[in-house]
């Protein structure tokens, strides 16, 4: 479980992350994968708080984890019209932030037991977390007109990454 400091910086986290994704859904028409990728932020952000604040509530977990599989599905797909690395990479971490949405889910209650193999996999998410995290805030760096929008994806995969990690029972 997380407690303390880290709590309240998770929380601040997630309420920006999602507070932007709602704001780019209320101020813009649809946009194809760009209005995907808001709703994936505004729908993600709440499910981490209450995974923060609950840690063991079922809140429609298992809806919740059909919700995040559809939308790395919708972002696979998007993959074959995709021309640019850039495109391609971004479509990929999106699809695997919301597979890591969906491990989060329904690693929860197998974390708390301290099983090896939830404990492996959990850790390798992590890693996978911190590498895209990275990604995002290198492009972020590089790519003028998209720095707020790449640094909030970035700042959502620390966020997820952190989170994960704190909850995982060492090696």
């Amino acid at each position: 479980m997380v407690t303390g400091a880290w709590t309240i910086v998770l929380t601040a986290v997630f309420a920006a992350t999602g507070l932007y994704g709602v704001w780019r859904l209320s101020t813009r028409r649809w946009q194809g994968i760009e209005t995907v990728v808001d709703v994936s932020h505004a729908l993600m952000s709440p499910a981490m708080l209450v995974m923060l604040w609950w840690p063991m509530a079922a809140t429609g977990q298992w809806a919740q984890m059909a919700v995040f599989s559809g939308l790395a599905v919708v972002f696979f797909y998007q993959l074959s019209g995709l021309d640019t690395v850039p495109e391609r990479a971004g479509a990929m971490a999106h699809a695997g932030m919301n597979l890591g949405m969906v491990w989060m889910l329904a690693a929860m209650p197998r974390l708390m037991s301290g099983e090896p193999w939830t404990t492996m996999l959990s850790w390798s998410a992590v890693g996978l977390l911190v590498i895209t995290a990275a990604w995002w805030l290198v492009h972020a760096a590089r790519t003028p007109g998209h720095r707020t929008l790449c640094g909030c994806h970035g700042l959502s995969c620390a966020g997820m990454a952190t989170m994960l990690a704190l909850m995982t029972p060492a090696l």
